[in-house]
């Protein structure tokens, strides 16, 4: 049977033990009694003849009561429970997932297997709950063996930005119930925790260097990148930089030198023969912002087809000089159009596009009244109080447009929204949106306007993004993804694919999304190259990269401890009183009053001879 002592300083009651030995070293002092016989001598005890000081221990029943009187005392005072053999200690970790935790990965085994056994406290067994700060991730760990815990936490890798654990703390501690230990295992100070957790921090402050930001200029097919490097350190600090290429070859290092907290700008370009590179530094203790791994940008590009009048051409160019625009003849093909409503028409063209309203005549009147637009995601942002209009003919709207703009009670600026059903020849449903200009923008300065421009690239933007079809870009690790897929009922999975140099690329295999999920796809966790796939059809290719300044400042990392002891309760829990604490309390009793018998004076059964009383014969 297992016991604990609740309370190890009534040890010190032992102390009575050589008080009470020390007490019986110490006799009485004889008294010296004239006689004129010997026979008294046989009834005298032998007593120190020199009084109260150490003569020699006289062993005798009061002694040994004593003794044993220290004895129950203590164990009584040490306060002894019994293990229940069934008892169980929980515990839950949740470990910081933000990337700086990754430097201090390899000291949180050690921490952990040198503070795991005394969370213990009483119990039988301690039951393991390791979770990760980040949330939607799977439980890491839960046993009771703790090697295989710390075992575990091998294929753990933090490298997400800053993170509220709130919401990881109350899944734990719904798990280890109020009775459970609560720990929040991080690299910083915490503050207070909700949820009754606890704090383990275990960083140091370090020095680092990292790539923050990425930047790009195109002139003609010249493709420049511009890469932030930020020194965080309090001293300065030199690097080497170079670019390595798919095939393996790289460039001569070049070297910078970074002041105290400063940052800088690297850049070179694109060879015409190369679609993605890496730019390294010199490693360090992070290592996560050492890699920039970059693709050249290749947008989508949108055809459109325009029909429109004479007077109108100018407008048509200016539209044909935003990026990734290209013109075609061909109708069917056209991602949008540019037309113009002529009233004899019965019905609005079909497709996606730009509908501006033409008049034959010259025109009325400037318009009048109050301009004010609509919240909508096309017009945040955009002032059109300069616009003056003239009076024209009108399409006809109909209920389900929505208005971006009004002038007075004229609606000036409108959106159609449409969905094509499925035919046989497509297995898509076409989804139309078709942005109408009320009012004849020749007879208007809308065209020197910039919130006009800005309007109708908001609006091609918005159809780029919803057009299926391949593109590359550059991403953060983590960053929402959103791209255009086929979402009909046989449609294929989405699968990202790591590739490149990393060594990442060759252990991780195709991750496959279904489409049902496809709207909350996210990039990598790690920094590298990957590739999204719709069956045999390429969506994207990108190179994603950590640029979290806040993670990767690393001089606020600290070490700190605050572990809170267990309670009564979780005492209460595994453990059993000792049931017999009666029975000692009573043998203490008795043992004194026994030890008390013993040690009392003696009566004087016979007065004290006289002296001058003749002896008896």
């Amino acid at each position: 049977m297992n016991i604990v002592l609740t309370n190890p300083a009534g040890f010190f009651a032992l102390l009575g033990i050589p008080a009470v030995i020390l007490i019986h070293f110490l006799q009485r002092q004889a008294k010296v009694l004239p006689v004129s016989t010997l026979f008294l001598l046989a009834h005298t005890q032998r007593e120190s003849v020199s009084g109260r000081r150490f003569d020699r221990l006289t062993n005798s029943v009061p002694l040994w009561l004593q003794i044993l009187m220290v004895l129950l005392l203590t164990w009584l005072l040490v306060l002894p429970r019994y293990i229940k053999p069934n008892s169980t200690q929980q515990v839950a970790l949740v470990l910081d997932s933000s990337a700086s935790m990754s430097v201090f990965k390899d000291g949180l085994a050690d921490h952990l297997r040198a503070k795991l056994p005394e969370l213990q406290g009483n119990a039988s067994r301690l039951q393991i709950y390791i979770f990760e700060s980040l949330e939607d991730q799977p439980v890491i760990y839960a046993g009771e063996d703790i090697e295989e815990a710390l075992a575990s936490l091998e294929s753990w890798s933090p490298s997400s930005g800053l993170i509220d654990p709130d919401d990881s703390l109350r899944l734990a501690r719904s798990r280890v119930n109020r009775e459970g230990i609560l720990i929040y295992v991080t690299d910083s100070s915490t503050g207070d925790l909700p949820f009754d957790a606890n704090s383990l921090s275990i960083g140091e402050p370090r020095s680092n260097i990292g790539f923050t930001g990425l930047a790009f200029d195109t002139t003609g097919n010249v493709v420049r990148w511009k890469a932030l490097l930020r020194n965080y350190s309090k001293s300065r600090q030199t690097r080497s930089w170079r670019v390595t290429f798919p095939d393996g070859s790289s460039s001569q290092p070049r070297e910078i030198t970074l002041e105290e907290n400063s940052i800088t700008t690297i850049s070179s370009t694109f060879p015409s023969d190369v679609t993605r590179l890496q730019v390294r530094i010199n490693a360090d203790d992070f290592p996560l912002d050492d890699v920039l791994h970059i693709v050249k940008p290749r947008p989508k590009t949108l055809l459109f087809f325009q029909e429109l009048t004479g007077k109108y051409k100018p407008i048509g160019e200016k539209f044909s000089r935003f990026r990734n625009i290209e013109a075609t003849s061909d109708l069917s093909q056209a991602d949008l159009s540019l037309v113009t409503y002529d009233p004899l028409q019965p019905s609005l063209p079909s497709g996606s596009g730009v509908i501006m309203v033409t008049e034959a005549a010259k025109g009325g009147n400037y318009l009048r009244g109050q301009i004010v637009a609509e919240k909508h995601p096309l017009m945040d942002g955009v002032n059109w109080q300069p616009l003056k209009a003239r009076d024209s003919i009108q399409i006809q709207l109909n209920e389900n447009d929505t208005i971006l703009l009004w002038q007075g009670d004229r609606p000036m600026i409108a959106l159609r929204t449409s969905v094509t059903p499925l035919t046989g020849e497509r297995d898509e449903p076409q989804r139309i949106q078709q942005l109408i200009f009320n009012f004849d923008l020749t007879l208007s300065n809308a065209e020197q306007l910039e919130c006009t421009a800005l309007l109708l690239h908001r609006f091609t933007e918005d159809l780029r993004k919803r057009k299926i079809a391949s593109e590359s870009l550059n991403t953060e690790v983590g960053q929402p993804i959103q791209i255009a897929f086929r979402s009909n009922s046989e449609s294929p999975p989405l699968t990202l694919t790591r590739f490149g140099s990393d060594h990442q690329a060759a252990e991780e295999g195709p991750l496959t999304i279904p489409v049902a999920q496809a709207s909350f796809l996210k990039a990598p966790r790690t920094p590298g190259f990957f590739r999204i796939n719709q069956g045999n059809e390429l969506l994207l290719e990108s190179g994603c990269h950590f640029a979290d300044t806040r993670e990767a400042d690393l001089l606020n990392c600290l070490s700190e401890e605050r572990l809170s002891t267990l309670g009564g309760e979780a005492v209460d829990r595994t453990t059993n009183e000792d049931h017999l604490w009666r029975l000692w309390t009573v043998l203490i009793i008795v043992a004194l009053l026994i030890s008390w018998h013993f040690i009392k004076d003696r009566p004087n059964d016979e007065k004290e001879p006289d002296a001058s009383a003749p002896a008896q014969p």
